[in-house]
Order: C-alpha cells, then structure tokens, then sequence
C-alpha cells in the first residue's frame, strides 16, 4: 500500500513537471512568434501642398518702416515666398519686418528683436511671441512706442484684411503691460 501511495503521489509530481514544461514551452514559442511580428507603420503624410519643391510662389508684401526725414511709416513692398497657411505666412511677414534694413528707410523694431511664435485663434486675434530684446532693446519714449507697435499692426492688417482682427504682444510667451512704459498692450490691440 504504502508504494501505491508513493507510486501516485510520483505521478501527480510528473504529471505537474510535465504540464509546467509544456506551459514554459507555449509561453516561450508565443513570446518568440511576437517578437517577429512586425507592427505596420502608418502610411506616409500626404504633401500640404501643390507645389512639389514645397517653395511657395513670390508675392509682394508691404512692410511698414519709418522713413527717416518725416518720421512717418511708409509701405515698403518687397517680393516674398509666402506660405498660404495663414499662422505661417503671417510668422513669414512678421520676421520679414524684423529683419528689414532697406537703404533709404529704418525699422522701428530695435536690432536683435526674434519672433519665437505666433499663434492664431478662431476669432482671428493673432499672438506674437516676441524675444525680451523687443522690450529690453527699446530706445522709449512715447513716438518710438507708438512707431514699433503700428509698424507691426499696419504690415500685419495690411496683409490679412479681414483676417486678422486684433493683435496680442507676447514677451517670452507672457502677456505684456507696455513696450516702454507709455502704450497699453495688456489687451489685443486694432488698428
């Protein structure tokens, strides 16, 4: 009696034994047949555009400078790749006035001043992120206030009528009370 006892209970233990090894074995084959199992990469973005170069055609574009004698801001046009979406076509426009220097003309933006981003919302206010220099680089006063921040409004409204409403200045992403001291630029701004 007492080996048919030991004879079952070895049994069981063998049967056990089995069965782990069967299941380390299953398991082992599926962990190996999905690892080989590619995952399908999404198909490729569609282009944006027409255009196959993705170089947008020229357009002429106003940019708005202070002309030195009378001290009044004049349209300048220059001829532009322009972007027909509107947030980067109006980030394109913006960064053409910075960086403007025609001979005859000079830029109330003061020298070094980044556009980092703009934003534009469903009501067609637009955010400019501008660089701290546009603030810390300002020579003041109310006249050069004023210049900088109409030469920026007038190129922007002149090219997106009926666009872009209003305009928010940003410095480093932050809301900003003044430029330097005199215009009030804690709301979206019209001209």
């Amino acid at each position: 009696m007492k080996q048919t006892g030991f004879s079952r209970l070895l049994v069981i233990w063998g049967i056990t034994f089995v069965g782990i090894a069967i299941g380390l074995a299953a398991t082992l084959y599926l962990i190996s047949q999905a690892k080989q199992t590619a995952i399908p990469l999404p198909p490729p973005p569609l282009p944006t555009t027409a255009n196959p170069t993705d170089t947008p055609p020229p357009q002429n574009v106003n940019l708005f400078l202070l002309q030195p004698t009378t001290l009044e801001l004049v349209a300048v046009r220059t001829e532009r790749r322009l972007y027909a979406e509107r947030t980067k076509r109006l980030k394109q426009i913006v960064t053409a006035l910075i960086q403007a220097k025609p001979p005859d003309f000079r830029n109330p933006i003061p020298g070094g001043t980044e556009l980092h981003e703009v934003y534009v919302d469903t009501q067609g206010t637009a955010y400019l992120d501008f660089s701290r220099h546009l603030t810390d680089g300002h020579i003041g006063g109310t006249q050069g206030e004023f210049l900088t921040v109409a030469a920026i409004l007038k190129t922007i409204f002149d090219a997106f009528p009926n666009k872009i409403k209003q305009v928010q200045f940003l410095i480093d992403g932050n809301e900003i009370e003044t430029l330097a001291g005199h215009l009030n630029l804690s709301q979206p701004l019209r001209f």
